[in-house]
């Protein structure tokens, strides 16, 4: 068989394993049979780095995240200082998505439910500290909610159409129970 048609036909058995027509295994299968063992070692060559750029996007969103946590719930800062640190990981964070939307859709949805924790935290935290109301705080955690669940309808995202209906739920529960 001539090289210009083994290209070919890897090309194509790469796009069926991209657009899933056969089965992944198959497709490696068939990729290794007609480069010769080449072709999938180049492939995971090429992966490693999105690898890492996945694991190192996750580790900071998450640090973030935690460093929300910290600030809110392991120092004195004053109200003002603890926003305006809540208000730049928020800022981290929706720059890390903007960034990685393209690149994995999983990994850009990951940092929308941190971007909803980071804020939820954030405003029920500044509530309490504001005001020790829990009518305040209850209103505080119906309008995040609303807010998700809203957001969940406009954008078809199932897993905020969820929280921000379940946490209706409870906030609702929580008020008539008292």
């Amino acid at each position: 068989m001539t090289e210009e048609r083994k290209k070919i036909i890897i090309k194509e058995i790469k796009y069926w394993k991209k657009n899933h027509l056969l089965p992944e295994h198959y497709c490696d299968f068939l990729l290794m049979l007609y480069s010769e063992g080449e072709e999938l070692e180049e492939e995971t060559t090429k992966q490693s780095p999105r690898v890492s750029l996945l694991i190192s996007t996750l580790v900071l969103a998450f640090s973030a995240l935690g460093l929300t946590f910290i600030v809110i719930y392991f120092t004195s800062l004053s109200l003002q200082v603890q926003t305006l640190l809540n208000t730049l990981s928020l800022i981290f964070v929706g720059i890390l998505a903007y960034y990685i939307k393209k690149k994995d859709i999983v990994l850009f949805h990951i940092m929308i439910a941190i971007g909803a924790l980071i804020i939820f935290l954030a405003s029920t935290t500044a509530v309490m500290n504001l005001e020790e109301n829990y009518l305040f705080l209850t209103v505080t955690i119906f309008i995040n909610c609303f807010i998700w669940l809203s957001a969940g309808l406009y954008w078809k995202l199932s897993y905020l159409k969820w929280s921000g209906t379940v946490g209706l739920i409870l906030a609702a529960t929580y008020y008539f129970a008292q």
